[in-house]
């Protein structure tokens, strides 16, 4: 045989070998850190090519072609950072080649690459137990939504793992919360589809990328990481957040429940009072929130909400979910327990190391009850983002403009409607009250309730006369210069509700302390004094 045959032969060989995709071993590279769109649709065809029955079928899928499969998603630009937008390009079903195929189910995956049986019942411990089979069921499998149509029309199912929460594709959904959940994925996956929607509009992502790694959302700089499923409502609310002009609230799905505990927790906490979002609050301490989902990750303000000096050891934020157990910024007294309430807590499981260390050097326990409040919190900081694909910018505009010029109402001046107002507006985050007659210690008090990041108001009227108090309400610093409570946007009679309420807070038999006690006099209020003299205003 001459050089040139032999050369020929072996060129026929080599094209042979690149275009069988049926082989495994072109893209099967297990040692890869993170598997490219190539090795996902070779595992794909090896998995679709065995479970084929009919011989053309079978033929037809071993003839296909490795490709990137890309969808343009002209309706739901990317916004970046600035503003500006450009085009969504969704490839991920480059990769997720399985979604739209009800064969992909987690049994007959397993039947294929690991040659066994394995029951729908057996199979939350069999994944578990096998975390890379799970990998490749959690990439070319079906989605969770799909339906299966044939003579005998059924659904797949959805099941979920101790060691795992992605729903996958099986043959039936085992627990009524997985069929909970597969209804609720199947209906949205009908209402969504890939064509239209793509994945990283719900999913979030870098729908461009074609490594994995990158494309869940760790390239440098990238501000989209993939959702985890307990914050999957700010992708939602995108669309389905729509703003009420009367009482200023958002109006969410029904089955937008995290998120709509985290707009309640942004009232009752007062974060309002604090941080400013468009159409929604006008908080003047901390810093605005209407975009923070453009340039903030959920970790980062996870980490926040745990720890609010992590980032800035001057930060005045409370904490809210956690309980400081020790004195780390004294030395000398960093035995002494700080909080009781830190004993008494169940400490959260916190996977983040960093927000771990930071807790612990700041002496700061998690509170483990607290948990589903800060996802919630996260979910609905995240959403911020300054887009409504449902809602013109017009509409959006005339939403921000309405807040801006209205004006907060007038009330009764009561001490029922003070407290009531007291109730609602998030001042028990920060304040505890407790019975003013009580005899004990206060954490023992039965009607105690409150915060501890503010003063306790339980003998308030012990100490303020109305008018002392309802000039705190409108500028707090002015009173107390050392103060970080907000200016809440209230009219004058609810501050004269709220300070009636205020010096209904004193013990029985005694008697209201008036003006004269803690207001400038007429002398210094003409040389310009807000208060008297501060060494007498302890709070």
């Amino acid at each position: 045989m001459s050089m040139v045959t032999k050369f020929v032969l072996w060129s026929l060989v080599l094209l042979a070998l690149v275009g069988i995709t049926g082989s495994r071993a072109l893209w099967n590279n297990q040692n890869s850190d993170s598997k490219d769109f190539t090795y996902w649709q070779g595992q794909y065809k090896d998995v679709a090519e065995a479970l084929a029955t009919d011989p053309a079928v079978k033929q037809a899928t071993r003839d296909s072609v490795i490709e990137v499969k890309q969808v343009t998603v002209g309706q739901f630009t990317v916004t970046e950072q600035d503003g500006t937008t450009q085009q969504r390009v969704d490839r991920c079903q480059s990769c997720h080649v399985g979604l739209l195929n009800p064969q992909m189910t987690a049994e007959n995956i397993i039947k294929i690459i690991d040659h066994t049986t394995v029951s729908t019942e057996d199979l939350p411990k069999y994944l578990e137990e096998h975390p890379d089979t799970l990998r490749v069921i959690k990439t070319i499998g079906a989605h969770p939504g799909i339906s299966v149509e044939g003579d005998q029309p059924r659904d797949l199912g959805v099941i979920h793992g101790d060691k795992f929460t992605y729903g996958v594709a099986t043959e039936k959904s085992l627990t009524p919360s997985d069929l909970t959940d597969y209804d609720a994925q199947k209906t949205n996956l009908k209402l969504h589809p890939f064509p239209t929607f793509g994945c990283t509009t719900c999913h979030y992502g870098s729908g461009r990328e074609l490594i994995e790694k990158n494309a869940h959302g760790d390239p440098e700089h990238w501000l989209s990481p993939m959702l985890a499923a307990k914050y999957m409502d700010a992708a939602c609310a995108q669309c389905h957040a729509q703003y009420d002009n009367k009482d200023f609230s958002i109006a969410y799905l029904p089955a937008m429940t995290t998120i709509a505990r985290g707009e309640k927790l942004f009232r009752d906490k007062a974060c309002y009072g604090c941080h400013k979002i468009e159409g929604l609050s006008k908080g003047n301490i901390g810093p605005e929130l209407t975009y923070e989902g453009r340039s903030t990750i959920p970790e980062a303000v996870e980490h926040q909400l745990w720890d609010p000096r992590y980032k800035t050891a001057a930060c005045v934020m409370p904490y809210f979910f956690a309980a400081r157990q020790h004195n780390t910024d004294d030395p000398d007294r960093e035995a002494d327990i700080v909080d009781p309430r830190s004993q008494q807590i169940t400490p959260a499981k916190i996977e983040n190391a960093d927000v771990v260390d930071t807790l612990k050097t700041h002496g700061y326990i998690p509170d483990a009850a607290a948990q589903q409040d800060v996802d919630a919190l996260v979910t609905f900081v995240i959403s911020q983002t300054g887009n409504n694909y449902a809602a013109s910018a017009s509409s959006r505009m005339t939403e921000i403009a309405s807040y801006n010029t209205a004006k907060p109402e007038d009330v009764p001046v009561s001490i029922e409607t003070g407290k009531k107002l007291f109730e609602s507006s998030g001042c028990y985050a920060c304040h505890y009250i407790g019975d003013p007659n009580f005899k004990g210690e206060s954490s023992k008090d039965p009607a105690g309730k409150g915060g501890v990041a503010g003063p306790q108001l339980t003998w308030e009227g012990s100490r303020h006369s109305v008018q002392w108090l309802t000039a705190h309400y409108e500028n707090p610093q002015a009173f107390v210069p050392s103060s970080i409570m907000p200016i809440f946007p209230f009219s004058d009679s609810q501050r004269k509700a709220l300070s009636l309420y205020d010096q209904s807070l004193r013990p029985a038999g005694t008697t209201t302390v008036g003006e004269e006690v803690d207001m400038p006099t007429g002398e210094l209020k003409a040389k310009g004094a807000q208060t008297p003299d501060i060494a007498t205003m302890t709070r």
